[in-house]
C-alpha cells in the first residue's frame, strides 16, 4: 500500500468516514465522487492527491463557510416535502433528496448527513432546480394532471 494511500485511510478514519467492511462508507463515496473508482487501490497519484485535498478541506472545519448553510438545508427539505405532497409516490423524502442530489449536483449522500458534500454555491443550484420542480408540479396539480 502506497504511503499516500495509508495517509488517506488514516485521515478518513480520523474524520469518522470509514466503516469497517462497508465498501460504500462515506470515505469510499468521496473516492467514487471524485475519481469514479470504487477502490482506493486503483487510484493514480493525481487522483490520490485530489481525494487528499478533499479530506483536508473537510478536516479544516465542519462549519466551513463554503458549505451549505442551515437555512439552505431547511429550504431544500421544505421543497422536497412539498414535492412529496404534490407528487405522491412510494419514495421517502430522503430517497427523493438522494435522487435530486445525484441528478442535479452529481453527488451522493449519506443518510447520517445528506448535505455533507454540498457546497454553498451548489446549494443555490439545488434550491433553484427543486423550486422549478415544485412550480411545475403545482401547475400540473392546478390543471388537474397527475
Amino acid at each position: 500500500m502506497a504511503k499516500i494511500t495509508r495517509k488517506l485511510y488514516a485521515l478518513a478514519t480520523e474524520l469518522n468516514l470509514v466503516e469497517r467492511g462497508n465498501p460504500e462508507d462515506p470515505f469510499h463515496q468521496i473516492v467514487y465522487r471524485i475519481t469514479g473508482k470504487e477502490h482506493v487501490s486503483e487510484l493514480t497519484e493525481k487522483e490520490e492527491k485530489a481525494v487528499l485535498k478533499e479530506l483536508l478541506a473537510y478536516k479544516e472545519t465542519d462549519e466551513n463557510p463554503q458549505k451549505i448553510s442551515e437555512r439552505q438545508k431547511d429550504k431544500v427539505w421544505k421543497l422536497i416535502y412539498r414535492l412529496c405532497e404534490l407528487e405522491p409516490s412510494d419514495a421517502k423524502p430522503f430517497d427523493r433528496l438522494s435522487s435530486a442530489l445525484k441528478k442535479i449536483l452529481n453527488t451522493s449522500c449519506a443518510r447520517s448527513d445528506p448535505f455533507k458534500w454540498v457546497k454553498k454555491k451548489d446549494a443555490s443550484k439545488l434550491i433553484n432546480t427543486l423550486d422549478g420542480y415544485v412550480k411545475s408540479a403545482e401547475r400540473k396539480a392546478k390543471n388537474g394532471h397527475k
